[in-house]
């Protein structure tokens, strides 16, 4: 639960807010939430062991992926724009009580288009270093 707990103080940042307000959702948006919103899901924790535990943290890496959803394509390019500025390099910082080693952007997925909504997305992984 660490890497959505880390995932979710993220994207609190006021560039973020500013663009989303509060439609920040793990794994689905409720019913009925206005657009654009971000949907994010933790793909997978694998541990990253330090051999010298006894003078270091444990780590885990983790994929996270981020599925941005508007009405158009360029509103989603501007909120992967924005995610990326703000996590995208990002080293050394404490977030919900854990230390981030790193955060990087790992791919980008297709963009895609529900024609019964007329929303679009993009996925984009990245993957999440941090001590246990």
């Amino acid at each position: 639960m660490s890497a959505e707990l880390i995932v979710h103080s993220l994207l609190d940042r006021p560039s973020i807010v500013a663009l989303v307000g509060d439609r920040r959702a793990l794994v689905q948006l409720p019913q009925g939430s206005l657009i654009p919103a971000i949907v994010y899901k933790v793909v997978d924790v694998r541990p990253y062991p330090n051999v010298s535990y006894q003078v270091g943290s444990q780590r885990s890496i983790a994929r996270v992926q981020f599925n941005p959803l508007a009405t158009s394509i360029a509103m989603v390019q501007t909120i992967h724009e924005v995610l990326k500025k703000e996590f995208d390099f990002l080293h050394h910082v404490k977030v919900a009580e854990k230390l981030l080693v790193s955060c990087r952007v790992a791919l980008r997925g297709p963009v895609d288009k529900d024609n019964e909504t007329g929303l679009w997305t993009q996925p984009y992984d990245y993957l999440l270093q941090f001590s246990e």
